[in-house]
């Protein structure tokens, strides 16, 4: 049975992430109220999409909390989130409005974890990261901790081959590239220099070479897994991964605020995101693998969806669920919220 009523509101609407979930939505016959700072952009989205808009700052709460009545579900896209997770998170909680996001963000993680209680004192769904890379991060961190319940160790990482990114996924990673790096040991969350730990993986069936980073699978697979040592990894060229010192230094290039700022005008000015086509060729993996205290270790690796495509099913399937109310009050991983096998529709191929 399909979703009709427009109580999803999706924030961030502009977005080239949320464009593209708005037509998922639509296409299960969910049409989204559509919502941001910049009205006159919306307006524009609410005719192409034949969809109500609402304009509103979040930081003008008492607007805020206007524009929410009657909201089911909100479903934040503007990132970075950071600067929009806290806002729209108290909101919900004020209006009794379940939340959503597409974060791959740690802060914006802790944080919705940091409100499960007050989330089932409100009768609201805490639902954070339903994209990429985290749902099928999160999932196979389930699914190999499901195979070997003892793990105390797990690594996880992805790579793309031939994509690209948009705008805002770049200011979202500039934001953490000039931050300090995170990983977990013994269940706590530790400072780590980006890059700190590197990984080379070569077999016949899969090649991976990439540096950890703090994204945030360092976070939601602890919440799914309570796998106590995680580190996190992306896949760049082994030239690059064996001359990282300079790479580490263009990361402490971009700590300084005004080299930042002129990076992110940059960006802001000149990016865009891929087309369809480039969205459909390119090549999309993630690897895991946990390993117990007497060294028996397992190891996982997928071809997947490409990662915008696989954000706007992930996000708009997770809204469908949570309109359906099918989950209790609380904060949720994707893997917590609909099980390991949530991962199942967006893999292409399992390589290991």
């Amino acid at each position: 049975m399909k979703v009709t009523s427009p109580t999803v509101l999706v924030y961030g609407a502009n977005g080239y992430s949320a464009k593209l979930i708005i037509e998922e939505l639509i296409s299960k016959g969910i049409k989204p109220i559509l919502s941001g700072r910049n009205e006159s952009a919306l307006k524009e989205l609410s005719h192409k999409y034949d969809c109500e808009y609402k304009a509103v700052d979040l930081y003008d709460s008492d607007k805020l909390d206007t524009v929410l009545i009657g909201i089911h579900t909100v479903l934040n896209c503007a990132g970075p989130f950071k600067f929009t997770a806290k806002e729209l998170m108290e909101a919900c909680l004020r209006c009794k409005c379940n939340y959503l996001d597409i974060t791959g963000e740690i802060p914006a993680m802790y944080l919705a974890f940091y409100l499960n209680q007050k989330a089932k004192e409100r009768e609201v769904v805490f639902l954070p990261s339903v994209g990429f890379d985290i749902i099928p991060t999160d999932c196979l961190a389930k699914r190999l901790s499901e195979r070997m319940p003892d793990a105390t160790h797990l690594k996880l990482g992805f790579s793309n081959k031939g994509g690209k990114i948009s705008r805002g996924t770049w200011l979202t990673t500039l934001e953490f590239l000039g931050g300090t790096g995170r990983i977990r040991r013994d269940g706590k969350l530790i400072e780590s220099r980006i890059g700190e730990y590197t990984i080379d993986i070569k077999t016949k069936k899969f090649s991976f070479c990439g540096i950890s980073i703090p994204w945030g699978d360092v976070y939601s697979s602890y919440q799914s897994t309570k796998i106590p040592n995680v580190e996190v990894y992306i896949a760049l060229p082994r030239l690059m991964v064996k001359s990282k010192s300079l790479f580490l230094l263009f990361l402490k290039i971009l700590k300084v605020p005004l080299i930042k700022n002129i990076v992110a005008i940059f960006m802001k000015k000149t990016l865009t995101g891929p087309n369809k086509s480039k969205r459909d060729s390119t090549k999309t993996y993630i690897w895991g693998r946990v390993e117990n205290s007497k060294g028996k270790m397992i190891e996982e690796v997928y071809q997947v969806m490409e990662g915008y495509n696989l954000t706007a099913i992930g996000a708009a399937e997770s809204v469908e669920r949570v309109l359906k109310n099918t989950l209790k009050p609380g904060t949720y991983t994707p893997s917590l919220a609909f099980g390991s096998e949530f991962m199942n529709q967006f893999v292409i191929k399992k390589i290991i």
